[in-house]
């Protein structure tokens, strides 16, 4: 155990203090310890107990995952089990932080989300970044009803109005006719909007190379190759520019979560765009869209990403020494400014999993809370308590889970068998 003192000592009781400091170094390389140099006393704090049934394995992966996103227990963290998408190898369902023990060294990680496209559609060609929020699972995106951009046009000359039936790339369009009408040589020019824009297709660009061949009458149809009606004044000479505003989409995102319940929402998207991460469909997303298609879908991964952002060792820890206990203590502000609630796992694996061929859950071998290590602990951060294996209130941990399978021995099997654990919430100041 490691304390501090504000008194002044006398020489004789210096020397002894010295004395203890140094052995609280060595107890802190074999077992107890702070985390860290000028650690301020937090107000509230969580300790965890953990007991296997075998050695705590160094190799070996061993994961508190915390829950701390306020929905007192509606979704939280689970086993990966079966893939197949493996995200960070170990764990899923909904948690924002976790604390690691992996190789003699406890971790206190911030996890991170990662957005992927499984399957373009619907005009959706791209997306990156981290989704706002905790849970992971599939999202459905259908590109409901679209708004061709609104086209004005500006200056003096033989169309009064365009009606935009299909073009979805926003831009200006100039054009000029002469005293009969017909429309004068090299004078059609398009140039994209950045955002909203694209260069023409082929076909769309074979529309303008006529009508600049010269010599054509201005009709009503003459823009129809590129989704445009034109209303049209009396034949007269006069160049004008057509601007076409973007054109937008509802859609619908049908999100199922790895954990949790199934959520439905809608939002907007602009065509032609990397829509940023401040979008309604996906937040904290880019969404890239191109032409969007009316009823098509994409399909994209809201998964945790490999990667997570370590926020250094827990407050207090004890390491095993070959011991089969893993005991840990974090202040609760690492988990947030206002956490009212906490849910908790215990995830244990003997290595972690990154291929999306492996869905056999008998090929690899992992333990967590309850039976299927799928019962997670909820607990109100205002009720200061212990919570453990024994209190009845939850599926008890008990030792060979069917979960430990895969080729390894039965000592390696115990060495991430949970068998005992208990969670205290207490305030220290």
């Amino acid at each position: 155990m490691c304390s501090t003192a504000g008194k002044t000592l006398s020489r004789s009781l210096l020397r002894l203090t010295l004395v203890l400091v140094a052995a609280g170094f060595v107890l802190a390389l074999g077992g107890c310890a702070f985390g860290g140099a000028g650690v301020v006393t937090p107000s509230v704090v969580i300790d965890f107990y953990v007991r296997m049934a075998g050695p705590i394995n160094d190799a070996f992966y061993y994961f508190i995952p915390l829950d701390a996103d306020g929905d007192f227990g509606q979704d939280g963290p689970v086993p990966v089990a079966a893939g197949p998408f493996w995200e960070n190898g170990w764990g899923t369902g909904s948690f924002t932080h976790y604390i690691e023990y992996h190789q003699g060294q406890y971790t206190v990680f911030q996890v991170n989300r990662e957005a992927k496209l499984r399957q373009a559609g619907g005009g959706i060609t791209a997306v990156a970044g981290s989704p706002t929020g905790t849970s992971v699972g599939a999202s459905t995106l259908t590109v409901q009803t679209v708004a061709f951009g609104a086209v004005t046009v500006t200056g003096a000359g033989m169309i009064a109005a365009v009606t935009n039936d299909s073009f979805q790339s926003a831009g200006t369009l100039t054009l000029a006719t002469d005293g009969g009408g017909q429309v004068v040589a090299s004078s059609v020019v398009f140039t994209p909007a950045s955002p909203g824009g694209r260069e023409l297709t082929s076909a769309e660009q074979a529309v303008i190379n006529n009508l600049n061949a010269g010599g054509a009458t201005l009709q009503t149809n003459s823009l129809s190759g590129l989704g445009l009606t034109l209303t049209l004044n009396a034949a007269q000479s006069g160049a004008q520019t057509l601007t076409i505003a973007p054109t937008t989409a509802t859609v619908e995102n049908h999100f199922e979560p790895t954990n949790g319940p199934t959520q439905t929402t809608t939002g907007t998207l602009q065509a032609n765009t990397a829509n940023g991460t401040g979008n309604n469909v996906i937040p904290g997303v880019t969404i890239t869209t191109a032409d969007f298609v009316q009823g098509g879908t994409a399909q994209v991964r809201l998964d945790l990403s490999p990667v997570a952002t370590s926020l250094g060792p827990p407050f207090q820890y004890t390491l095993p020494t070959g011991g089969s206990i893993l005991r840990a203590t974090i202040d609760l502000a690492t988990l947030g400014t206002n956490v009212p609630d906490v849910s908790v796992n215990v995830i244990t694996t003997t290595e972690l999993i990154f291929n999306e061929n492996i869905t056999d859950p008998a090929q690899h071998c992992y333990d967590g809370l309850g039976l299927l290590g799928n019962r997670y602990v909820t607990f109100r951060t205002a009720q200061f308590q212990t919570i453990d294996n024994s209190s009845g209130l939850f599926e008890q941990e008990l030792a060979g889970d069917p979960t430990l399978q895969g080729s390894f021995t039965t000592e390696q099997k115990n060495q991430v068998d949970i068998i005992d654990w208990s969670i205290t919430i207490r305030r220290l100041r």
